[in-house]
């Protein structure tokens, strides 16, 4: 097998749930990435149904053409695309020596290599905890998820990044036996993808898989999900690029949304320079991108997720410039970013006047869920006719 010498790897990864970027969209974010010095493009997006529900349909002429041109783009700009596979939800381990399943995994890295992938990957996250179910007398988990991979590099000729089934410490207490089966079984040349201590982590570091195996051995890339909001689609997080200083490689996980996602590169990017102060590149980011300046007295708001095993500490109460930034930045302030902010912004600013007891109930029941609303102590909702 090839193998290359381990380098330190910026850039992004598409690989969020609920939305898929355009090519046109993907060309820009190239374009922005070479401006900011990023190399990397991992390409595995949760809402490509070939790359993860139907991985076993190959990609037809019209995709592998557009896929075409974007790897011909990146490669013009500098960066590489690593392209992934996600069979994890149902591939058969009766197949793993050479049955239809394998055959076909490999027929699409095949055709995502030859269609201009520099590299590939194997993506077993986000599944169901039923491999009891489907073990092909294979011992463990994480064993067959290593041989799976080895097999693959194998027949391939050239080694893959894998984001196992357990991507962070946190995930682990379901599966204690997975990363060490599946680290110790897995060939040392193969990279890593990892979240650190929590899927959404304050301090975030691929080296913590080595708190549950000390012997790991493998490149590490961090996948960071500081910004991801596919888990709480209602909300936004677009603050400092914090507690991150010291990973090496870092794939950003963010939005899916342009124009957010430029300026989150650009903040991450910003933030790694030597010497720089994060809160300070991040504040200049949002110049660069044109934030309106009043933005500051909401920017507390939308600044970080909740953390695990964190004290909830609420922001300062909203104040008359709170409210007036909110109205200047719906209102006055008229870019691509601004109407990407809108739906989250409009939220924000009907939270504050519920928070703030100024929301009538019909209003409430205009704007908000039934549920919240009779959680909130509306009442029944009346059907309308």
């Amino acid at each position: 097998m090839a193998f290359g010498m381990r380098q330190v790897v910026h850039g992004y990864a598409e690989g969020y749930y609920g939305r898929l970027l355009s090519w046109q969209e993907r060309h820009l974010l190239l374009e922005t990435m070479a401006g900011l010095g990023q190399d990397t493009y991992y390409y595995a997006p949760k809402e490509d149904a070939l790359h993860r529900l139907h991985w076993r349909t190959p990609y037809d002429a019209t995709w592998r053409e557009q896929f075409r041109r974007f790897c011909e783009t990146a490669k013009r700009l500098g960066i590489s695309v690593v392209a992934g596979v996600a069979p994890g939800l149902d591939f058969d381990y009766n197949h793993l020596s050479g049955g239809a399943d394998l055959q076909v995994l490999l027929n699409k890295f095949r055709q995502l290599r030859e269609d201009g992938a520099d590299q590939l990957s194997l993506l077993m996250d986000d599944i169901d905890e039923d491999f009891h179910t489907r073990n092909a007398g294979i011992s463990s988990e994480g064993l067959a998820h290593a041989r799976l991979s080895n097999t693959l590099a194998e027949a391939l000729g050239d080694k893959l990044w894998i984001t196992p089934r357990i991507y962070a410490n946190e995930l682990a207490g379901s599966a204690t036996d997975y990363l060490p089966d599946f680290l110790s079984t897995l060939e040392a040349e193969h990279i890593v993808l990892y979240c650190g201590s929590d899927i959404v982590a304050r301090q975030a570091n691929a080296d913590d898989i080595r708190q549950l195996v000390p012997g790991c051995d493998h490149e590490l890339v961090l996948w960071d999900n500081l910004y991801a909001n596919d888990y709480c689609p209602q909300r936004l997080f677009v603050g400092p690029w914090l507690g991150r200083s010291d990973t090496a490689s870092c794939l950003l996980n963010p939005t899916g949304m342009l124009h957010t996602d430029c300026l989150l590169m650009d903040v991450m990017a910003s933030s790694r320079l030597p010497g720089a102060d994060p809160v300070q590149a991040w504040q200049a980011a949002l110049l660069r991108h044109g934030v309106p300046a009043e933005f500051e007295a909401i920017a507390r708001f939308v600044y970080h997720p909740v953390f695990n095993g964190e004290t909830f500490t609420p922001p300062e109460p909203a104040t008359a410039e709170t409210h007036a930034a909110i109205e200047e930045c719906l209102w006055r302030w008229k870019t691509p970013l601004s109407r990407e902010w809108y739906p989250f912004l409009f939220g924000l600013k009907l939270d504050l006047l519920m928070e703030k007891g100024s929301m009538s109930e019909l209003r409430i029941r205009k704007t908000q869920s039934v549920p919240l609303a009779m959680r909130l102590g509306i009442g029944a909702v009346k059907k309308s006719v």
